[in-house]
Parts: structure tokens; C-alpha cells; sequence
């Protein structure tokens, strides 16, 4: 019952990873030199999934790194977006896209998205560390009854 607790914040940190695994791929595909940014966000999640795993076997509600991890996507994809209205710094960040309005629509569609799941998943793990989840208070009602 702890494992879905933290359910959300792996499907968003996968769909984090993968989204910047294609990023990353197109990037080293357009040659160009920028490919570090995606892949050091993708060093930073592999640092949240790992605690994500060690929260399987030991139960917690203090997820440092994931909130950490959470920040740092909510930081850079605010500053992508800004960068994103640059025609220069469009054309940099994303050689393997045409830079017209329907581009730079589908990549801060794509940016906002990510501001918002960020801004969720770090309220969750507010709620988290704080037992005010709905998983936690489901947990505390199973136990009384199994308790009783």
C-alpha cells in the first residue's frame, strides 16, 4: 500500500526520462552541442528513480531527491520556455524542428505540460511528507481494522 503512495511520481519521472530521451536522441541526431541539457536532466531523474526504489523496501515520507529532482525539471522548464520565444535560441534548442508558430506551439505545449506535472508532483510530495495523501490516510484506516 506504500508502493502507491509514490504511484504518480514514477509515471511522471518515466515520462520525464523518456521525453528527454528523445530530446536528447534528436539532438545528438542534429549534431547538435546543446545535447547536454537533456542529458544531464536525465542524470538527475535516474538520481530520483533510484530513491525511488529504495522507498520500496524501506517506507518513508521524506523524499529528498525526488523533490529536489522535481525543482530542478520545474526550474529548466520555465527556462525553456523563456528561451523557447528566442528565434535564435528555438532554432539551437531545437535544430530538428522547423521554426514556425505551430513548432514553437507543439514545444511550450510540451514545456508547459512539464511546469504543470512538476508543480503536481512536488505537491504531492508535500502532501507526502506530511500524511495528508489520500493513500496515507487509506493505509491508516487498513491498519486500524487489521489492528482491531
Amino acid at each position: 500500500m506504500y508502493f502507491n503512495r509514490y504511484l504518480l511520481i514514477r509515471y511522471v519521472s518515466a515520462l520525464f526520462f523518456f521525453t528527454n530521451t528523445y530530446w536528447l536522441v534528436s539532438l545528438l541526431m542534429s549534431g547538435s552541442s546543446l545535447f547536454l541539457i537533456p542529458l544531464t536532466l536525465m542524470i538527475i531523474i535516474l538520481f530520483s528513480v533510484a530513491e525511488q526504489i529504495k522507498i520500496l523496501d524501506k517506507h518513508t515520507n521524506e523524499a529528498r531527491y525526488t523533490k529536489c529532482c522535481f525543482a530542478i525539471l520545474l526550474i529548466a522548464n520555465v527556462l525553456l520556455v523563456s528561451l523557447s520565444f528566442s528565434p535564435s535560441s528555438f532554432t539551437r534548442l531545437y535544430p530538428f524542428l522547423i521554426n514556425q508558430v505551430n513548432s514553437q506551439v507543439l514545444v511550450l505545449s510540451i514545456l508547459v505540460t512539464g511546469i504543470l506535472l512538476s508543480g503536481v508532483v512536488l505537491y504531492r510530495l508535500f502532501q507526502i511528507k506530511n500524511n495528508n495523501d489520500k493513500h496515507y490516510k487509506r493505509i491508516q484506516s487498513y491498519e486500524e481494522v487489521v489492528h482491531s
